[in-house]
């Protein structure tokens, strides 16, 4: 058990949009929106996109961030609409491809989502948040190199880029590269040192290689960054359970499954598993 981070979706932040083409209304609409955007307000960020539109039907900026915003609320449709129509105003446009290979992913349309990726990462071969959305993609469909060579193009286009780094380092553990996965855990916490996801993973390698103090230490600072994160009670139940501390261990299970009831058959083979392991120790 263990979360990735999925998609990323950015908003083109087109604010300085001062051409003739664009009118002082339309521009005053699209900033409000990026400014309510930005605040989680998507309601009122679409509302503005819409008035900005208004005012200039070919007004790119609008239409992508205005699909980007139906995106987070969960209107596919309306993203999708938008997406394509940005790509009619700019069809070299490689956040609209971007955006609308993630609508297509959402819908389950995963040789469109490919698509779209891909032809991002032709106009733009150092478009990171492609680069990174492809690689999830090839992941999941167990293309295990061709992830792996997409999230280090995209960490060699954005050298900040912690999220990338974070996944790199779950195919490094998933293909048995413990060092090389907490070496990518250390770099995406030195970015990012409140990314939960870093620390959890890097715990994971720790457990498998011994160091059950260290993966302490990292699920502890998981949760403490992220108190709703499943995975992690479960993965610290299972140190304290080979550190003989079962309450402790029942605990954190209890609170496993109570924000992630879901878990509950996975979670109970990983334990059986672990008691199997200490019984054989004895």
């Amino acid at each position: 058990m263990r979360k990735v981070i999925a998609t990323l979706l950015h908003l083109f932040l087109f604010v300085s949009v001062a051409t003739a083409q664009t009118s002082y209304s339309a521009r005053s609409y699209y900033n409000r929106g990026v400014s309510r955007y930005a605040q989680g307000d998507l309601a009122g960020a679409i509302g503005d996109f819409d008035a900005a539109i208004a005012f200039d039907a070919n007004f790119f900026p609008a239409y992508f961030n205005r699909g980007a915003a139906r995106y987070r609320k969960g209107d596919l449709e309306g993203a999708l609409a938008d997406f394509n129509r940005a790509l009619e105003i700019n069809p070299r446009a490689v956040e609209a491809y971007n955006g609308r290979g993630s609508a297509r992913l959402a819908q389950g349309d995963v040789t469109g989502a490919l698509a779209d990726y891909t032809e991002a990462i032709k106009i733009n071969p150092r478009c990171a948040e492609a680069l990174f959305n492809r690689a999830n993609l090839r992941r999941d469909r167990r293309d295990f190199e061709g992830a792996m060579n997409d999230y280090t193009a995209a960490i060699k286009g954005k050298s900040d880029f912690a999220e990338a780094y974070v996944n790199r380092g779950n195919l490094r553990y998933d293909r048995g590269d413990l060092d090389g996965a907490i070496v990518d855990y250390n770099q995406a916490m030195r970015i990012n040192p409140r990314l939960a996801l870093s620390y959890s993973g890097r715990g994971n390698a720790r457990m498998i290689k011994g160091d059950l103090g260290g993966a302490m230490n990292d699920y502890d600072k998981a949760i403490a960054l992220d108190p709703q994160y499943a995975d992690a009670y479960a993965n610290r139940g299972l140190v304290y359970l080979a550190q003989g501390r079962r309450v402790e261990a029942e605990k954190d299970f209890a609170e496993c499954l109570r924000l992630a009831p879901s878990l509950k058959a996975a979670l109970a083979a990983r334990i059986s598993k672990a008691e199997q392991a200490i019984a054989a120790r004895r």
